[in-house]
């Protein structure tokens, strides 16, 4: 039924078991039937009905095989055809268990024989192999140094190192490879010398060497390209090879860790093709790291490197400055500076050569570092990968060498072996921002010179590796002369074994002479440096490595503290040329200093040192508060200088005299009335006072305030006589006080500018930029604007003391002229009176001294107005006259003549008001009645008081007159001044 359904044939069960019938349910169903049914009836109609059933499965039997009948034939075919196969595989099994039975007693028979041929072809094959093996070996020196000339040191290890595993393991009997073994382990220590060699080389020389050869390509043999910085060498190299070079380098910079393959447990591969295997640096000390691996050398290599960084870097250092001063000769000696830092200046030579060669030092420690870098990814991934326990250094360890290095240089440039013979004198409390520095400039005894060191730097980190260093490079020289010379240098001593060992130091070879003063040329580039090794380092905010602590140690123990020293010792200096009262009139130095006038030498120099301090604003902006400090307080003492010089003039040494011009300076009155005038103000507004009473005021008013200023000046003279003590006699002081308000003014002036150009704190917003001067704190600016002011106002103070002394020399040598008598005697004398001419002399003299030392127009302020105060000062003289004739009177008028001459010549112009007094004089020649006709007919030309004066000397001459025509006279005069309408 089943095949019928399906219409194929099924695979019979192989097991036995068939499988469960699908009528076996209906067959149990009819036993059911059979058996519960009560009659045959049932049991028939049952049996009638499978009956059926029966029939109807047979006919689709039938129909079924019918229809199937070829598949049945091919089933039955393919049937047969398996059995007859099976038959003939079972026939053929049997005949090789046989046969196999058979080989198998067969080889029993012949075990013993079988295996020893057996062993004989083993022993022959390992003796073949055996033989290859030392047929390679004895070629493998020649192979190794095959691959050590053309530099495949990997292939020269890993061939080196199989080839003495070899000879430890399969031909370690072999006695005739003694040799060779010998041989080969010669060659291993050879080899690992030479890895360490090549390792140093690219570690310190190579990329090093290409600095400098590149700085040389860029600036050739002109000293002054040359001199650049390294950043504009590197950006203007040429093209060709140096453009490779310089890429080269900047990869080397800029990206020390290429090699990740390497690091991330990748193998190397040398290509032994390649015509120049250190083409990549980088790669190569990879590789060398790697043989130092196979070689087992990796520790030894390690302490290596640490044990000779410190004398790579110096030697570094040495090759560099042998190169620059070769490219650099000497240059012929100028003439000498003006100070200890002038030859530090931005511009010149030495401060450039020293520049210069800080930046290439810098730039071949960069690579140094970079290339250390590189060096311990390689050396971490080799040990890794060769299971080689290693203590590897860290970048920490090599940027304290290269601290360290730089620190022994700079040792040498600072020149720290004089440190303490030249810091004896030095004061302990420097480093305050506001320190006195009047103790420097008091008067001490010379103490007498002791051979002993201020203090050491023996138990400093800087000193202990210096001397490690030197005793590495007298280890090379077979002796401890380099470390004692070392030793000395620091520590400073003085005896007789340190002059000789300090001899030995200055043939050290230097770009430029060793001193305090070249920290200022190489402290913003140190700067730069440091915050790059602090970045590098990792140091959080606060802290600094040991190069910063060095610098800042040295600037604060001893730059800072010599820089004190030598500032005294320079205001001293001007304190001494104050007191001799020297000036400079060389040309070239005004010239600098835009003047054409003398100047005090002690001015000039205490600006130099002003100037030197504001270079060092820029120079070491770190320490601008500092200098800014050093500035007031510099200012300070040489303010208090000029005033005790000024009051040396002005204040004699008897308490009991006094100078009257420099008492009316002080006094508020006169000397407000005399800044309040025109005169003053054209004065200090740098403009001629000429035109600016031309341009401005009429005559008339000129004339009213020179009367304004005679009357005041006289009123508080009021009618005694000068006493010689009380005026400045001397012209050579007038010259000095000219020469002390010129030099003031112009160092006033100097002082606000530059306190003017200084940036404040509170209003700078800027990034400070290396090199410039740094915002400093408003007060100092303040303070420094004030000190400025005071040396204006002394300088004004001496220019109002010259205006008063003249006019006081006029009043000392005229106001004897009429209490003398001599102007009703009989003789008719052709010569002015003495006094007269004492004072036209006088005034030459100091027409001369003022107009050599002082600008014309100041000259010109101080002569402007005299010929109104003379003429007044002879007008109102008529009252100490008792009796004056027709000679008295010319006499007079020559007087009033020689005086006006005088003064035309000084000032150029003529003086009306002495042709005024002239005429005043005239008058006298005529009778009281005939001058009060002259008023009524010409109108009055003077002042009531003037005419009274003058009427009343009339009366005085002509003793016959009596007191009542006196009386008469006047009464008629004011009437007459009435009646016109003249206010008096």
């Amino acid at each position: 039924t089943k095949m019928a359904d399906t219409g194929t044939p099924q695979r019979p069960c192989r097991t036995g078991k068939q499988p469960p019938k699908e009528s076996s349910g209906l067959l149990m169903s009819v036993i059911r039937t059979l058996s519960a049914s009560e009659s045959n009836e049932q049991r028939d109609r049952e049996k009638a009905r499978l009956e059926r059933e029966y029939r109807k499965s047979d006919q689709r039997l039938d129909q079924l095989i019918t229809n199937h009948d070829q598949s049945l034939k091919d089933v039955m075919q393919i049937f047969g055809e398996v059995s007859g196969r099976l038959a003939e595989a079972r026939k053929r099994i049997r005949t090789i268990k046989d046969n196999l039975a058979a080989c198998k007693r067969l080889l029993h028979c012949k075990r013993d024989e079988l295996k020893e041929r057996w062993l004989e072809g083993v022993e022959h094959k390992h003796v073949m192999l055996l033989l290859e093996q030392i047929d390679e070996v004895r070629d493998v020196g020649e192979r190794v140094g095959s691959y050590i000339s053309k530099k495949h040191y990997l292939h020269a290890t890993q061939l080196l190192v199989t080839s003495l595993t070899r000879l430890g393991t399969d031909l370690k009997m072999v006695e005739a490879l003694k040799d060779v073994n010998l041989d080969l382990h010669a060659r291993r220590e050879k080899l690992h010398e030479g890895l360490i060699d090549e390792l140093h080389k690219h570690l310190y020389q190579r990329w090093t060497k290409e600095v400098l050869a590149l700085r040389r390509q860029g600036s050739g043999r002109d000293s002054t390209n040359t001199l650049t910085r390294a950043g504009s060498d590197r950006a203007s190299i040429g093209t060709g090879k140096s453009d490779k070079s310089r890429k080269n380098l900047l990869e080397m910079m800029t990206t020390p860790n290429k090699i990740k393959g390497l690091a991330e447990g990748e193998g190397l591969q040398e290509d032994v093709s390649s015509t120049d295997p250190e083409a990549n640096s980088q790669y190569f000390m990879a590789i060398l790291v790697e043989c130092l691996a196979l070689l087992g050398k990796l520790p030894d290599a390690v302490e290596t490197i640490k044990r000779r960084m410190q004398k790579e870097l110096g030697i570094i250092i040495h090759r560099t400055t042998q190169q620059i001063v070769e490219y650099h000769p000497s240059a012929p000696p100028d003439d000498p500076p003006v100070s200890s830092l002038a030859y530090l200046k931005a511009d010149s030579r030495e401060a450039k050569l020293l520049q210069e060669l800080l930046q290439v030092v810098f730039d071949q420690f960069r690579l140094v570092v970079a290339a250390h870098q590189s060096v311990l990814v390689s050396m971490r991934a080799s040990s890794d990968k060769h299971g080689i326990e290693v203590h590897l250094y860290t970048m920490p360890d090599v940027w304290s060498k290269v601290q360290a290095a730089l620190q022994v240089m700079l040792s040498e440039y600072l020149d720290l072996s004089q440190l303490g013979a030249n810091q004896q004198q030095a004061p302990a409390t420097f480093t305050e921002t506001a320190t006195d520095l009047s103790s420097f400039f008091t008067k001490k005894r010379t103490p007498r010179s002791k051979n002993f060191s201020l203090f050491k730097f023996e138990a400093s980190y800087h000193a202990m590796t210096m001397n490690s260093y030197l005793m590495e490079q007298a280890a090379g020289q077979g002796g401890l002369d380099g470390f004692e010379i070392g030793l000395s240098a620091i520590d400073g001593n003085t005896s007789s074994n340190t002059n000789s060992n300090s001899k030995k130091m200055t043939e050290k070879m230097l770009v430029c002479p060793a001193s305090p003063h070249n920290i200022t040329a190489i402290f913003n580039p140190l700067q730069s440096f440091i915050r790059e090794i602090e970045d590098a380092l990792g140091c959080s905010p606060g802290t600094h490595c040991t190069l910063y602590v060095f610098i800042t140690d040295y600037i604060k123990d001893a730059f800072l503290a010599q820089l004190h020293v030598e500032t005294a010792g320079r205001l001293e200096q001007a304190t001494k040329a104050l007191d001799q009262w020297r000036t400079c009139r060389e040309a070239t130095l005004l010239k600098t200093m835009k003047v054409n006038r003398p100047l005090l030498q002690s001015s000039i120099s205490v600006w130099q040192s002003i100037e030197e301090l504001r270079w060092l604003l820029g120079a070491l902006p770190l320490y601008a508060d500092h200098f800014v400090s050093m500035m007031c307080n510099t200012l300070m003492n040489y303010r208090e200088t000029c005033q005790a010089a000024y009051r040396g003039i002005t204040q004699p040494d008897s308490e009991d005299k006094r100078i009257i011009s420099a008492t009316w300076a002080k006094d508020e009155d006169i000397s407000r009335f005399l800044r309040d005038l025109p005169n003053w103000r054209a004065l200090q507004a740098g403009v001629s006072s000429e035109c600016n009473i031309e341009g401005d005021e009429n005559p008339e008013e000129v004339g009213e305030r020179n009367r304004k200023e005679a009357e005041i000046l006289t009123g508080n003279l009021g009618d005694q006589l000068i006493p010689q003590h009380e005026i400045l006699a001397d012209p050579a002081q007038l010259r000095t006080l000219a020469h002390l308000q010129e030099s003031l003014e112009w160092f006033g002036s100097c002082i606000v500018k530059f306190a003017t150009s200084l940036p404040k704190k509170s209003t700078s917003n800027s990034i400070l930029v290396s090199g410039e001067v740094p915002p400093v704190s408003d007060a100092s600016v303040q303070t420094l604007t004030s000190l400025a002011k005071d040396f204006e106002e002394l300088a004004h103070t001496c220019l109002l003391v010259l205006h008063l002394e003249v006019r006081l020399h006029c009043f000392f040598y005229l106001l004897p002229v009429a209490r003398g008598g001599g102007f009703a005697s009989g003789l008719d004398s052709q010569e002015p009176d003495s006094e007269v001419l004492k004072l036209i002399k006088d005034l030459a003299t100091i027409d001369e001294a003022l107009s050599n030392t002082l600008h014309p127009r100041k000259c010109k302020y101080i002569f402007e107005g005299l010929g109104p105060l003379i003429a007044n000062i002879l007008m109102t003289s008529v009252v100490h006259i008792r009796r004056i004739n027709e000679n008295g009177i010319k006499k007079m008028c020559r007087n009033i003549f020689s005086i006006q001459q005088q003064l035309t010549n000084i000032t150029m112009t003529r003086e009306l008001a002495l042709d005024q007094a002239r005429q005043y004089y005239e008058m006298l020649y005529n009778s009281p009645d005939e001058i009060l006709n002259a008023i009524m007919n010409r109108g009055k030309q003077f002042s009531e008081l003037e005419y009274i004066n003058a009427l009343q000397l009339l009366h005085r001459s002509s003793p016959g007159h009596s007191q009542e025509l006196l009386q008469t006279s006047l009464q008629r005069l004011s009437e007459i001044l009435g009646d016109i309408g003249v206010t008096v």
